[in-house]
């Protein structure tokens, strides 16, 4: 088989991760490998060092939605396909789903994959907008052979909206490189040092893309309530995007002291973590957070939203809590609960490590997606 993957911008995502992945791991004896991506992006040398995969970075391939360079992007994605024979596209996420798949259909491509990793669609949005999105879901399904979905939310969702029949569905979840999320050859005294934690007070940190998706206000609004209660404690948010600058603006007027570090994007997010006593994540819709899977298999309680897949991992009162999307006070008295109840937050880091076993591994994840492609599943 030919198969070429398309994704919209390789920037550190679950996303992305997880095609990385499938990447570097499906056997190339067994198929050719091709995948298209945006030109710019912090994951961009991951994806051009892959190992026996053809890489193709597209100008015109761009997260916003620009009526000229997104046709210049089906034209491009399309020339690829057709020069290089493609037997199965395999797209992930929005913005490429839609692209990739059309540009898919026009080339005559037999087989056609496409991952959802949260939907283009979700309550935030102007029902006008939220409908349009429904339609290029629905229209766009029509020709696709099968749509993976990575939480049971978001295959219950696409039923609901009729975006396609059952059948068409199947769930494959993520997998992560359990080893490199459970062993870590730095010392946490100098990681710590190294992000400029100059005390050993507990750390409680959130990796996410800075977008409204994520919501990181609400996690600096939360750190505020927890150091105005408790002040020895420190804060990391390791990440970047859009809302940067307002993030660095409501830091300047806090009254945290230097608490809160903003990392921007990191590389060593399995380092990071050994040093988290608590992960946070304050997402307003999701598919299937990865930095959650990262964190329970390091033995870190979570507190995070109530969204997506997020209740498919987190275990409530038992691996962390579960809260309300944009109610970042209930963060807040989950937080302080368990800093206040050491013997309780050790018990639940324990449950944290048992709850990721080789389920969450990037052998069954691949191994499932090679099924799919070969239809057995």
């Amino acid at each position: 088989m030919r198969i070429c993957h398309v994704i919209t911008k390789p920037e550190l995502g679950g996303a992305q991760l997880s095609t990385l992945n499938i990447l570097a791991n499906l056997p190339k004896d067994k198929c050719e490998l091709f995948f298209v991506t945006s030109s710019e992006g912090i994951l961009k040398s991951e994806f051009k060092g892959l190992k026996g995969v053809r890489s193709f970075f597209s100008p015109f391939l761009v997260r916003q939605i620009n009526p000229l360079y997104d046709i210049l992007a089906l034209i491009h994605i399309y020339l690829i396909y057709i020069r290089y024979g493609v037997s199965l596209a395999h797209t992930h996420s929005s913005k490429a789903g839609i692209i990739g798949r059309w540009a898919a259909k026009f080339a005559g491509v037999p087989r056609i994959v496409h991952t959802v990793h949260g939907w283009s669609f979700n309550d935030y949005q102007p029902l006008a907008v939220r409908k349009i999105f429904i339609f290029l879901e629905r229209i766009t399904a029509v020709f696709t052979t099968r749509i993976i979905c990575v939480s049971k939310r978001d295959m219950e969702i696409g039923i609901k909206y009729n975006i396609a029949p059952k059948e068409k569905f199947a769930l494959i979840k993520y997998g992560v490189s359990l080893t490199d999320f459970q062993v870590s050859p730095v010392k946490n005294s100098k990681k710590r040092e190294e992000l400029g934690i100059r005390n050993n007070d507990p750390v409680i940190g959130m990796i996410a893309c800075l977008k409204p998706q994520k919501s990181p206000l609400d996690y600096i609004n939360a750190a505020i309530n927890i150091y105005a209660k408790i002040p020895n404690v420190n804060f990391l948010l390791v990440g970047d995007g859009v809302l940067r600058e307002k993030c660095k603006r409501a830091l300047a007027v806090s009254s945290l002291n230097g608490r809160f570090i903003l990392t921007g994007w990191r590389r060593d997010v399995s380092e990071i973590m050994d040093i988290l006593d608590i992960v946070v994540l304050t997402s307003k819709w999701e598919g299937m957070p990865i930095a959650i899977i990262e964190a329970l298999s390091k033995g870190c309680p979570v507190v995070a939203t109530n969204a997506g897949g997020t209740p498919e991992l987190l275990k409530d009162s038992i691996t962390g809590y579960l809260t309300r999307p944009g109610a970042p006070q209930e963060i807040t008295d989950r937080v302080l609960e368990m800093l206040s109840n050491p013997e309780r937050l050790l018990k639940m880091k324990q449950e944290a490590a048992l709850s990721i076993g080789p389920s969450f591994g990037i052998d069954r994840m691949v191994s499932e997606v090679e099924s799919l492609y070969r239809g057995s599943i």
